[in-house]
């Protein structure tokens, strides 16, 4: 059983956390695979789309997830983008329980986050496996 918690206030403002642990709500429903990957978390993920001026970090505790505004603590990744890029996550494939990043979507991440640097994400080659493990949670595929 999935478990996520919003930290007070943040379910009435709405916006990208709410959207973002909804898709992982939705994944976790439609792929229940994947709840390995969920349970397996641990640690703090932060997310800022600098276009529409938000920010939340996501706090994953062995099978629970706390959303919050802001940063919190030390997070082990940071993605910093845009938000059409943010949501763009959700659509990298899945083949043989890994990101698949050659097909279209998956290029595109890669073409902003090599070559564009209109991605950024901190921890990429320190945290490889959470990183992996988050991005199946993220995608719709």
């Amino acid at each position: 059983m999935t478990q996520i918690i919003f930290a007070p206030g943040i379910e009435d403002e709405g916006g990208l956390p709410v959207m973002i642990a909804g898709i992982i709500t939705g994944n976790l429903e439609a792929k229940p695979e994947r709840q390995n990957d969920f349970n397996a978390l641990n640690g703090n993920i932060y997310m800022r789309a600098h276009d529409a001026y938000v920010d939340m970090t996501m706090v994953f505790e062995k099978g629970k997830l706390s959303v919050h505004s802001g940063k919190v603590g030390n997070p082990r990744i940071s993605i910093c983008t845009d938000s059409e890029t943010l949501l763009d996550l959700a659509n990298i494939n899945i083949k043989f329980g890994l990101p698949h990043y050659f097909d279209y979507a998956g290029l595109a991440i890669l073409k902003k986050l090599f070559l564009t640097r209109e991605l950024e994400i901190k921890g990429l080659f320190a945290h490889p496996i959470m990183l992996t493990r988050f991005t199946k949670l993220m995608s719709c595929r």
